[in-house]
């Protein structure tokens, strides 16, 4: 287990350099430079010199690689030329948003995926089989701008019950957080609970499918005990995989309900990036939401093993 979770580390921190060494290159190989980009049309020789200068552009590319992995290490990610602040400073606040939205989203998609799906695959073609596939193409077809909408006029503008959008951080007032978070919390596992529930679902049939499933019942173990005890933790290698990927995802591809709702995240400050060609910003979030997906794939692999010992080796995670 010691030596498994060695190779996993190592093979994480392969992917991480591959990873910003790629979005180096990414930078270096389009046209132009990151200067030309943000001054676009309006600026000067001087003024892309001295852009050029200060974001080091106009050293050798030994020198502003080396600078570029040691700025990683030390979280000095750069400065962002339309916000004025420091990218990492950025990222960290917009995370402070995004990150316990994402995660109780996750959770709680979950939590509902693994209780619906248990019973829907034990009973199946019963009513919570019908209701939690319902459900499941329910989420599937549903848009998320459009859940948003929809909630946001229903709760906000006809039974005033949440306020129309904004953001209130839990340090000053926690009431007035939990009302400004709980209509895209809503969205979002409505959003999350669809792929789980399957997964779930499926992977509870397989299990009560195997031969051992009948064994233990004939031996007359209650069918509730061979159901959570055996069953369910040989079904949540699937379920737990995908959402540890769910919640990397989360933290950049909430874009939309943040909008929406007028959210401070990731997602927005993503947006705003790319709106206003502010290519270190991009790369200090490319290389975070990819550094969180390395980091979720070895964490979600650790998960799985302390649930589930008798997974193979090479089984999940990276």
């Amino acid at each position: 287990m010691f030596r498994q979770l060695l190779r996993r580390i190592l093979a994480a921190f392969i992917v991480m350099f591959l990873v910003s060494l790629a979005t180096f290159a990414a930078l270096e190989v389009v046209p132009g430079n990151a200067a030309i980009v943000s001054l676009g049309t309006e600026g000067n020789v001087e003024q892309l010199a001295a852009l050029e200068a200060q974001l080091g552009l106009d050293r050798p590319l030994g020198e502003r690689l080396f600078d570029y992995y040691s700025g990683l290490i030390r979280f000095d990610w750069g400065t962002s030329s339309y916000y004025g602040q420091p990218v990492w400073t950025l990222i960290s606040q917009r995370l402070a948003v995004t990150f316990p939205l994402a995660l109780a989203s996750v959770l709680l998609a979950l939590l509902i995926a693994i209780t619906l799906g248990t019973v829907a695959a034990v009973r199946k073609g019963g009513v919570v089989d019908i209701i939690s596939r319902s459900l499941v193409q329910l989420a599937s077809a549903m848009p998320s701008f459009w859940l948003s909408l929809l909630l946001l006029v229903l709760f906000s503008s006809v039974l005033r019950l949440v306020p129309m959008g904004g953001y209130v951080s839990p340090a000053e007032d926690f009431g007035a957080y939990l009302n400004s978070i709980v209509l895209p919390l809503s969205v979002l596992v409505v959003g999350e609970t669809g792929p789980l529930l399957r997964l779930v679902r499926s992977s509870m049939l397989e299990a009560i499918g195997e031969d051992w499933y009948t064994a233990a019942q004939v031996k007359g173990l209650r069918k509730g005990r061979v159901i959570v005890s055996y069953a369910l933790r040989s079904a949540l290698t699937a379920p737990l995989t995908s959402a540890g990927t769910q919640l990397a995802k989360l933290l950049g591809g909430t874009a939309i309900v943040e909008s929406v709702f007028a959210l401070p995240g990731m997602g927005r400050l993503f947006l705003t990036a790319v709106e206003m060609r502010d290519l270190q910003l991009v790369q200090g979030i490319v290389i975070f939401v990819s550094f969180f997906v390395v980091l979720m794939n070895l964490v979600t692999d650790i998960v799985l093993r302390l649930v589930n010992p008798a997974l193979e080796p090479d089984g999940g995670g990276l």
